[in-house]
């Protein structure tokens, strides 16, 4: 029974996952509004407020008083400010910014609902940051909607001139620095702003209206922690809003209110800084006899007389240790160069972890038939006495996560390179009240 329970948490995902006016001081009557007049920035976007006035010294930015960490972006926190420096090594590729709910609290939620709970998804996008003029670094929002792959044919330039990605975000160039030891160049920004702000790719996005958020309170909300691994970075916030009222044309957003008052929100959210492969994974194409997750764009050069909608498959990136391709082609178990690790959520109670590890583990089976012996693997998570730095938010980390819910389900929402349907870390949610459906099924199936 127990055992089942696991398995039926795991069957739905691992199944198809082998692979953020002044006063006119004229007493004339105020000048016609345009549209220009009417725009701002968005809070944390580090556009101009005022004379711009270009990189200062690296020594003067970056001071004795900073606590420096290095990973993907060195991080530095001087005072109550927040400077990343970026390596040119990292410019123009693709980053994948992934924001979640650390904690909520019951007014995100009402009912059976099944999100608003902590490990929850909010947000994704993939990015890219480039030097821009004038000492700028511009980030831009990247879609992978429409495609054209070759390079050598008529139809790239043709896709990629209407396909410009849009600049998100702006930073001015706070210093550049050339390490001594490596020569290696980088551009020192501050992200102050962007943390301590709200916007829609580091924070909620879209998804502030299924929960009914509405305008930010600054001043109720903080930045927690700033941690930098090599392939990410891990931003922890608290962040206050006003709930927002629901349409009043909308009488389903107003039933799922549940007469909730108006007051403020405030939750912790972690957002993921994740550098993608250089090199995309090979994709593979969705065939609809087998059920995987996919994803779909719009490829111009499949049919050069049409368009085509193509799908790729979310899967693992599972691959042969360097030197046993052979006998991997010869149909010899090998073991990954990368094997699946899902960890059990340190929230879970206790008296399930045995068993939710056991079946993860019994998955090994399935991914021998694919030629991998020692794929899958469930483990606890480290307590902090063993490992300081582990954490569920960590983007490196995938994991069976408990939620505290009234919900008869479990899900199996995961993160995939939007260029070949790698899955980088899954989130796999298990609701408490899944035992009932575990129930209903095992009567159905077995009273006879």
């Amino acid at each position: 029974m127990n055992k089942n329970l696991a398995l039926i948490i795991l069957a739905g995902f691992l199944s198809c996952s082998v692979m953020a006016q002044k006063k006119n001081p004229s007493k004339q009557p105020p000048a016609p509004v345009t549209k220009t007049d009417t725009v701002k920035p968005k809070s944390g976007s580090m556009m101009d407020k005022g004379p711009k006035k270009g990189p200062q010294p690296y020594s003067s930015v970056i001071t004795k008083k900073a606590t420096t960490s290095v990973g993907l972006f060195t991080v530095h926190k001087v005072d109550d400010k927040f400077y990343f420096e970026i390596p040119d090594s990292i410019l123009n590729r693709d980053i994948l910014i992934v924001s979640r709910l650390a904690k909520a609290g019951v007014d995100m939620r009402s009912g059976r609902s099944m999100s608003g709970y902590a490990g929850d998804i909010l947000n994704k996008s993939t990015v890219r940051f480039e030097k821009g003029p004038n000492d700028r670094i511009f980030m831009r929002d990247l879609s992978y909607s429409e495609r054209s792959k070759d390079s050598t044919q008529d139809m790239y330039q043709a896709v990629m001139n209407s396909n410009i990605q849009p600049i998100a975000m702006s930073f001015d160039v706070s210093a550049y620095h050339k390490d001594s030891v490596s020569g290696l160049h980088s551009t020192v920004i501050d992200m102050t702003g962007t943390i301590n702000g709200d916007n829609e790719i580091f924070y909620f996005g879209r998804s502030k209206s299924s929960f009914r958020i509405g305008a930010y309170q600054a001043d109720k909300s903080y930045a927690l922690d700033v941690k930098t691994y090599p392939i990410n970075t891990e931003i922890k916030t608290v962040k206050t809003y006003m709930r927002a009222s629901p349409p009043a044309n909308n009488p389903l957003a107003a039933m799922m209110g549940g007469g909730a008052t108006h007051g403020p929100v405030t939750v912790e959210l972690n957002t993921s800084i994740v550098l993608l492969p250089k090199v995309p994974m090979q994709p593979r194409y969705f065939d609809p006899r087998v059920g995987y997750f996919a994803s779909n764009y719009t490829d111009f050069d499949v049919n050069p007389q049409g368009v085509k909608q193509v799908s790729m498959i979310a899967r693992w990136r599972l691959e042969p240790k360097d030197g046993d391709w052979n006998k991997y082609k010869r149909g010899e178990l090998v073991e990954p160069k990368k094997p699946i690790i899902i960890y059990i959520d340190p929230a879970t109670p206790e008296k399930w972890v045995p068993y939710l590890i056991k079946g993860i583990d019994d998955w090994q089976a399935a991914f021998e038939k694919a030629g991998f012996k020692n794929a899958i693997f469930g483990k606890r998570a480290p307590t902090p006495e063993e490992d300081s730095t582990w954490s569920l938010e960590d983007a490196r980390n995938s994991a069976i996560v408990y939620k505290p819910s009234a919900v008869a389900n479990a899900s199996g929402p995961h993160i995939a390179d939007p260029r070949s349907g790698e899955i980088i870390e899954t989130h796999i949610n298990w609701y408490h009240n899944v035992m009932k459906l575990i129930h209903d099924w095992y009567f159905i199936q077995t009273a006879a």
